[in-house]
Order: C-alpha cells, then structure tokens, then sequence
C-alpha cells in the first residue's frame, strides 16, 4: 500500500466515522418528527431503529461472506443511496427501507475500515485505530446540534447527510486498493451463547437509550429540544468513558467493567425513578454505557478464542441485541407512564448484572 493510499484511507475512514457517529444518534431525535408527520404511534414508528440494525447486521454478514467485494467505496455509495432515500420522505415505507438501506452502508464501513487501517498502519494501526472511534463519537456529540440548527427538518438532514457521504466517496475513488490478505482463522473453541447473550444485551441497551432517550425524555416532560441537547450530553459522557479505557481497561478484567457499567445503568435508573430529574442523570447515563461493549467484546475473546470468526459472532451478537431490544421497547412503551422507559431499563440493567454476578468466575476465570 503507498503512502498516499494509506493517508486517504485514514483520512476517508475519519470522515466516515464522523458519518457513523452522526447515523447512530440522529435516529433518535427523528423520531417524534416521524411521527407526527405520518401519524403514526411510537411503536410503529420504532420500527426504523430495528430497521436500521438489521441492516447493519445483513452488511456484516456480507462482508464476512465476501470480503475482498465489499470495501470502503461500496459502504459509502450504499450510506449515500440509504440517506437519499430517507430525505426524499415520499412515504414511511420508502423512510424504512432506506433506513435499512443506511444501516446496511453503516455496517460496511464498520467492519471493512478497522481491520483494513489496523493493517495498513503496522505498529501505529491501534492508535489510529482508536483515533476512528474517537471521531466516532464526536460525530455522534454533534448530530442533534446539527438537527437543531437544521430546523429539525429530517429531509434537509438527511440531504445533508446524502451530500456528506457523496463527498467522502469522491475522495475514496482517488485511493488504490486498500485490501489486505486475511487470515482463516477458525476457532476451534465451542460458541459460548451466555456471552454472546451479554454483548447483545450491552449493545441492545444503549442502542435503546440512544434510539428511544429522546422519545422518553419527551414523554416524561422535556420539551424535543431539551430531550436533544440530553442527547448530546450523552454522547460527551460516552466519549469520557472511552477515554478512561485507554488508561484503565489493561488494570481491570473485561467482565468486571461490563457489570460496573450495567450496575451503574441500574443505580442512574432507580434514581430517575425516585425523582432525580432526568436532565442531571440522563446524560450520565451515556458514561455507563462507554465500556458495555468493551467488556463484553473483551471477555468473548478471553472465553471463546481471539479469532476473526468470534469477533464477527460478538459483534453480530450486539447488532441483534440492537435491533430487538429497542423493537421489544417501543411495542411496550405507549401502554405505560410517563416514567414507563426508565423502569424497563431498571429492569433489564437490574437482570443482566444479577446474571452476571451468578457467572463472575466463569466470565473472569480465562
């Protein structure tokens, strides 16, 4: 690979994981606009979050099928098509599917840019690396203050969002081939479901707190623009709790971050449920669900083996946690009270780390 292929490589992949960031927490504050301009209830219109991940999901397994077919170019020309697709707003079937549409390019980008920066930088590829999800996540700080500023108009956003990603892919195309010869790596270690079950529920968790916050901030009293800007300090306290990764997560196992992090999701919860106002505790909720999926990734590879094939059952594992949590929520959450959200979230939070304080040793043993 020349050096001119490797920097566009990182700098396209920089710019798409601002376009990953901005995809997972606009989903969100669209929603309550979906649904009144189409009339249609929270549980229909939650569907697009499900939607969403399950196309992430169909990519994932894609690329992991073909993997020298689908690259950077492919993922940014599908975001393209699947944001156009959302802004021309023609129906809510036509917003679904290219919501499907936008995951799928969102899973591409997800699964190819890692790997192929990782190899592309040697020694310097986890740090740059962990540059991209940094990126990630500043994208993801600035989405609702993008919404806002855009009137929060879902078509201009989501054109917006087209522009961007057409953009980016111009930049792309100017790259040579940045494919990498991979490893057949098969794990010869047996497929261990109660961790996939963990990584579904971390992701699943705060994909939920992401995609539906919003929502229920707005049906427990906040006004749509107060329930963004929580939004956004979310995302700040997320982005703290991946920083401190970097200085804590070699002193301390996997596991015992995940359940620190899930018992701190309940202790937030319990509080929201007492009368602490939402507006102080929300946004810290996002510095409990920092660490869910490192600790769940972490620990699946201690336990099953640290082989590609595991790492695509792990993160798939979280796409499905991802897209049925979230579903399983808005089904039920028009039926309940204003506080209806926060006391699902104390539940699930409140099974999970009780499951996993039942499994400590096992989890921790490797």
């Amino acid at each position: 690979m020349t050096d001119r292929t490797r920097f566009l490589l990182l700098i396209t992949g920089m710019a798409s994981f601002i376009l990953l960031g901005l995809a997972q927490a606009i989903i969100g504050p669209v929603l309550p606009v979906y649904s009144a301009l189409f009339g249609l209830p929270i549980s229909s219109v939650g569907w697009l979050v499900s939607l969403f991940w399950a196309g992430c999901l169909a990519a994932v397994i894609a690329v992991y099928i073909l993997p020298s077919r689908l690259g950077p170019k492919s993922g940014l020309a599908t975001a393209a098509l699947g944001t156009a697709m959302m802004a021309l707003m023609g129906s809510w079937t036509l917003v679904l599917i290219g919501a499907a549409i936008f995951g799928a390019g969102y899973g591409i980008i997800a699964a190819v840019y890692n790997p192929r920066v990782l190899a592309a930088f040697g020694p310097r590829g986890p740090a740059m690396m962990s540059l991209l999800n940094a990126i990630f996540t500043l994208g993801a700080i600035a989405a609702p203050q993008i919404y806002l500023a855009l009137k929060r108009d879902p078509s201009v956003t989501f054109w917006t969002f087209t522009a961007f990603s057409v953009a980016v892919l111009a930049v792309a195309g100017m790259m040579g081939d940045t494919r990498t010869t991979s490893e057949t790596d098969a794990s010869t270690a047996p497929i261990d479901p109660v961790i996939l079950g963990f990584a579904a529920c971390g992701i699943g968790l705060e994909s939920t707190l992401v995609g539906l916050g919003p929502t229920a901030l707005a049906i427990a009293g906040k006004t749509a623009e107060d329930a963004i800007q929580l939004l956004s300090l979310f995302f700040l306290t997320y982005l703290a709790a991946r920083l401190a990764l970097v200085f804590i997560a070699h002193r301390i196992p996997a596991f015992v971050l995940y359940i620190l992090a899930m018992a701190q999701v309940f202790g937030l919860t319990l509080a929201i449920l007492m009368g602490v106002d939402t507006g102080i505790l929300f946004p810290l909720l996002g510095f409990a669900c920092g660490p869910l999926f490192h600790g769940a990734y972490l620990t699946g590879l201690s336990v099953m083996g640290p082989s590609t094939r595991v790492s695509a059952l792990l993160l798939g594992a979280g796409i499905c946690g991802a897209i049925l949590i979230p579903m399983g929520v808005a089904q039920v959450l028009g039926g309940l009270g204003p506080m209806g959200f926060f006391q699902i979230i104390l539940g699930i939070s409140a099974l999970v780390s009780l499951l996993g304080l039942g499994l400590f040793r096992r989890m921790v043993r490797q």
